[in-house]
C-alpha cells in the first residue's frame, strides 16, 4: 500500500504534515475526513512506501505482541502519555525489527496522528481486532481499558492455540517414531536375520514370506514411494492456494468425525470471544462482525458468516441470520437468541465463548487420551508381527533338529 506525505488542515485551522498510507487518493481523502481534517496536499512518498512495505512483509511473534501490550498498559495506567510510554518501551529494546516499527508508530503519533491510525499502517503485524480495540478506546477516551480487554481475549485465544498444538504434536511425534522404527526393521533388520535362511533354501512359514515380500518391496520402491508422498503433499499445498479447492476441502473437513466438530466449536469460541471484545469497546455490530469474521480460517464457515452479515444488514435479527446459514452449534444459536431478546448480546457472547473454550479443552483431552493407546496397540501389533515372522523359521528349525 503506497504512503503519502500529506498536508492536513485540522478543524481549528492548524496545518499538520505527516505520512499516511492508503490504497488510493480517494481512500486517503476519506481517511483524513474520518479523522476530522481536510487534505490540502498529498505527495506519494517512494522511500516511505518501500519502508512500510518492508515492515508489512515481516511477522511479529505472539509473545512480542503480548509483552509489548502488557508493558504499554502498565505505563498508560501509571498516567504516562502515549508517546512517552512508547519511548520507554523502545529504550529497553535492542535495535530489532519491532523497535523500528514502534519508532515509526511513535513518530506518527507525535506528529498528530491517532493511535489506531498509526498502528493500522502495519495491519499485517497488528491484527484488525487489535486496531479496532484501539479505535474503540479512543472513542471512549479510555485506551488502557480497551487494551486490557484485548489482552484478556489474547490470553484465552493463545491458551487454546497452545493446547491445540500440544494435542497435535504429541500424536505426530508418536507416528513419526513408529514409522521410523518399522522402516528400520523392515529395511535393515529383517533381510539380515532372514537372509541366511533364504540362501539355505529352507521352506519359510507364510508370515515370514509375507514379511520378506514387504521388505523387498519397501527397499526396491522406497525412493519411488518417498517421491510420490512428496509430490502428493506439494500438490495439496498448491491446490490449497486455489480458493475453490480450499473452499471444498474446508467444507469436507467439517464433515469428518470428531475433527470436524472440534473445528466448529473452536471457531465458535474464537468468533464469539472476539465479537464480544469488540462490542465491549463500543463499535457498531456490523463493523464488529466484519472484523471477527476475518479470524475464522475455515473458508466454508467464513462464507456462511458473510451471508449472515448480509442478512443482518438487510434487517434480519442477529440470531435468526446465523440460524439460517447454519454455521454455529444449536446451543450457541439459542444462547444468541436469548441474549438478543434480553438486550445483553455482548455478555451472552462472552458466555458462549467461555462455554466452547471449555468444550475445546475437553475435546482435546479426549483426543490425546484416545490416540495414545490406539497407536501403542497398533505399534505392538506391527512389531509383534515382525518379530514373529523373523523368529518362526528359527523355531521351526529348532523343532526339526529336536
Amino acid at each position: 500500500m503506497p504512503a503519502y506525505k500529506c498536508k492536513i488542515a485540522s478543524i481549528d485551522g492548524e496545518m499538520v504534515e505527516k505520512f499516511m498510507q492508503a490504497s488510493s487518493m480517494n481512500s486517503l481523502k476519506k481517511q483524513v475526513a474520518r479523522e476530522g481534517g481536510f487534505l490540502v496536499e498529498a505527495k506519494k512518498n517512494i522511500n516511505g512506501s518501500a519502508s512500510l512495505s518492508f515492515f508489512n512483509r515481516q511477522k511479529l511473534k505472539s509473545k512480542e505482541v503480548y509483552s509489548f501490550n502488557q508493558e504499554f498498559l502498565t505505563l498508560l495506567r501509571a498516567g504516562l502519555p502515549v508517546v512517552i510510554a512508547l519511548d520507554g518501551i523502545i529504550e529497553k529494546q535492542d535495535k530489532s525489527f519491532f523497535s523500528k516499527v514502534l519508532n515509526s508508530i511513535r513518530d506518527d503519533i507525535s506528529s498528530g496522528e491517532s493511535i489506531s491510525t498509526a498502528f493500522e499502517k502495519y495491519e499485517t503485524l497488528f491484527s484488525s481486532l487489535y486496531i479496532a480495540t484501539l479505535r474503540s478506546g479512543e472513542a471512549s477516551g479510555n485506551i488502557p481499558d480497551a487494551i486490557e480487554e484485548y489482552l484478556a481475549y489474547f490470553e484465552r485465544a493463545l491458551q487454546i492455540r497452545q493446547k491445540i498444538k500440544s494435542a497435535s504434536v504429541y500424536p505426530l511425534i508418536l507416528i513419526l517414531c513408529s514409522v521410523f522404527v518399522v522402516l528400520f526393521l523392515v529395511i535393515f533388520v529383517v533381510p539380515t536375520i532372514t537372509g541366511t535362511l533364504v540362501e539355505a533354501g529352507s521352506q519359510l512359514p507364510l508370515f515370514t514370506r509375507i514379511l520378506l515380500g514387504i521388505s523387498d518391496g519397501v527397499r526396491s520402491y522406497f525412493w519411488v514411494g518417498a517421491s510420490g508422498i512428496f509430490l502428493m503433499i506439494s500438490g495439496i499445498s498448491y491446490g490449497m492456494k486455489n480458493d475453490g479447492v480450499k473452499f471444498n476441502f474446508d467444507r469436507l473437513y467439517l464433515k469428518l468425525p470428531f475433527l470436524g466438530n472440534l473445528s466448529v466449536i473452536y471457531a465458535t469460541s474464537l468468533f464469539t470471544s472476539s465479537l464480544s471484545t469488540i462490542l465491549a469497546g463500543g463499535l457498531p455490530l456490523n463493523q464488529a462482525l466484519n472484523i471477527s469474521k476475518g479470524l475464522i480460517k475455515n473458508s466454508f464457515m467464513q462464507s456462511n458468516i458473510i451471508r449472515a452479515i448480509e442478512f443482518i444488514e438487510q434487517g434480519k435479527g442477529f440470531a435468526q441470520a446465523f440460524k439460517e446459514v447454519d454455521v454455529f452449534p444449536d446451543m450457541a444459536l439459542r444462547m444468541m437468541a436469548a441474549g438478543e431478546e434480553g438486550g445483553n448480546l455482548e455478555k451472552i457472547l462472552k458466555d458462549i465463548a467461555r462455554f466452547y473454550e471449555k468444550d475445546v479443552e475437553a475435546s482435546l483431552s479426549i483426543l490425546t487420551s484416545t490416540i495414545e493407546p490406539v497407536l501403542m496397540v497398533l505399534m505392538g501389533f506391527i512389531i509383534g508381527f515382525i518379530m514373529l515372522a523373523m523368529y518362526m523359521p528359527i523355531f521351526q528349525m529348532a523343532g526339526a533338529i529336536g
